[in-house]
């Protein structure tokens, strides 16, 4: 009879475990030895729209003077690289085009989910796989449900 006891009451903390495993995996993250993980994911939420305006402007590293996109070495594409939130590590491109008489600009970002990401822009030359012309620091953005999160304008900064 004592050994029948004893597996009943190891059905409460595995009926438990069981419980908190669901839970976890529901909420986007599962539970390693190390320490919770971030699973990628979307919100289910029909009424979520977790978009996000980035705003750019160019710059001469030599005297402020604001630049086009020509004048900033015939520079033709923005790429904000963002991850965290519901990339979790996953780093994610979204490319802009930088027209020739362009000196500043925005462009959205759909999200998958309301959360904090990191975004930093960079300018090329000869499409997102050119040459690097300038690049941010990373910035770390809160993002709503709202459709109206928005990065401050960052200043890309150029040699021309």
């Amino acid at each position: 009879m004592k050994a029948e006891g004893n597996r009943r009451s190891l059905r409460a903390p595995l009926l438990f475990a069981v419980v908190s495993g669901l839970a976890l995996s529901a909420s986007g993250c599962f539970v390693e030895s190390s320490g919770p993980s971030c699973v990628p994911h979307e919100t289910t939420d029909p009424t979520c729209i977790p978009d996000l305006t980035i705003s750019w402007r160019l710059v001469s590293m030599l005297d402020n003077s604001i630049l086009t996109c020509a004048e900033a070495g015939n520079a033709d594409t923005v790429t904000a690289w963002i991850d965290g939130g519901g990339y979790c590590s996953q780093l994610v491109a979204f490319d802009s085009d930088c027209l020739a008489t362009q000196t500043e600009g925005s462009f959205i970002a759909p999200l998958p989910d309301r959360g904090t990401y990191n975004v930093s822009l960079e300018l090329h030359t000869g499409g997102p796989n050119g040459t690097l012309l300038s690049e941010t620091q990373v910035l770390v953005q809160s993002v709503s449900c709202t459709g109206t999160s928005a990065t401050p304008r960052a200043d890309l900064f150029v040699n021309f």
